[in-house]
């Protein structure tokens, strides 16, 4: 069969197109990721899709609220997770205009990280309703709305090249097979993929399947240690620590006993505190008026190790607030005045009953306000 000139011109030009496209590909292939970050983000926008390999893994990325084909459905493999990315903690939390402070501080403490986390409330139906409705399928089911914040500087880089959230599929290394318009391969050593998985339903949450990460660690994650300090340990501080845990009782309608259920641990310790001594005759009566217990109190000294540990250090004077931070400049963020006002709390030793009281009156209108920012 006698080929004709123009026949054969095509079919070379045909191989020869296709052999440009094989060595663009490969030269794309051995490009580092970052410098695809243009044409990432242009494929993205596009509509279309992206796969990012890992070691035996893949993660395919793609609009949120554009994606118009499931891509859940892998060759042959079942996607490990499902999320929508968000390029920061403040953009995930747009979706969350209820979020509880359990899941706030879940939100501050686990991303940027791998960690995936899933609300079955406090969710805005109104943004999620702007994401494409497969996205939403996938997402957003009866479990509730899956979120992450990536570590991966690859991933960050993206969602900041990008004005839209986007949607993580996890599976095999081959389990995108014709799916995506680009694939690249990211070996930076921080993991893009999510190694655990916590539900939240306000305040209760649950760890539904982990690689590393404990139920330990996330208590640790969801607890808000609160320190109150004074001198001794034995008048202002430890009536504080009761007034606090009091309010907070009552905000979250629980009993004492069960704060640390709902993410609080208040303590107290003083700056030239010894170790074992009750609390003042005069505060135990007082705190006793109002429905406060401290018969039980033992003072303890101010230590490194309680101070690095505590959220929050809510000191009586400025002269404690001085000390801590001439030695602990760094923690200057983290120790403020009892007093919303800014005025110190005196030390009521000495000074009769009436001073208590006061001491009492004072520390205790600066605190239903803290209770009312810590339970919001």
């Amino acid at each position: 069969m006698q080929w004709s000139i123009e026949l054969r011109f095509i079919l070379i030009l045909i191989i020869k197109v296709s052999r440009l496209r094989m060595g663009e590909a490969d030269e794309r292939a051995h490009r580092h990721p970052i410098d695809l970050l243009p044409e990432i983000a242009g494929i993205l926008t596009n509509g279309q899709n992206v796969c990012i390999r890992r070691d035996e893994r893949a993660l395919l990325i793609a609009d949120a609220t554009s994606l118009t084909v499931r891509l859940d459905r892998t060759n042959g493999e079942s996607p490990r997770s499902i999320s929508l990315l968000t390029r920061d903690v403040a953009s995930a939390a747009d979706f969350l205009p209820n979020i509880s402070p359990i899941g706030r501080r879940l939100m501050s403490r686990c991303w940027p990280g791998t960690v995936r986390l899933v609300f079955r409330d406090g969710v805005d139906a109104m943004l999620v309703a702007e994401l494409a409705p497969v996205v939403r399928q996938l997402v957003h089911d009866h479990n509730g709305l899956s979120l992450s914040v990536p570590r991966s500087p690859l991933l960050r880089r993206i969602l900041t090249n990008v004005p839209f959230p986007l949607v993580g599929i996890e599976a095999e290394k081959n389990g995108f097979g014709g799916q995506t318009a680009l694939t690249i391969t990211d070996s930076d050593p921080q993991s893009m993929f999510c190694e655990a998985e916590i539900h939240l339903s306000g305040d209760q949450w649950e760890l539904a399947h982990s690689s590393g990460l404990s139920p330990e660690d996330v208590v640790r994650m969801t607890t808000s240690h609160i320190l109150f300090v004074c001198t001794g340990n034995t008048c202002r501080s430890p009536m504080a620590e009761a007034v606090l845990r009091q309010l907070l009782a009552e905000r979250l309608a629980c009993d004492e006993s069960e704060l640390i259920q709902h993410g609080f641990d208040v303590g107290s310790a003083g700056l030239a505190a010894g170790t074992g001594a009750s609390a003042s005759p005069e505060s135990v009566e007082v705190c006793q008026a109002h429905g406060l217990d401290l018969t039980g109190h033992s003072s303890r000294p101010l230590t490194e190790d309680l101070l690095l540990a505590a959220d929050k250090v809510f000191t009586m004077t400025r002269g404690h607030r001085d000390a801590i931070l001439s030695r602990y400049p760094e923690l200057e963020e983290r120790v403020e005045l009892v007093s919303r006002s800014g005025y110190d709390v005196s030390d009521p030793i000495g000074w009769g009953m009436d001073a208590y009281e006061q001491c009492h009156t004072e520390i205790t209108e600066s605190l239903r306000i803290l209770a009312e920012d810590l339970t919001k």
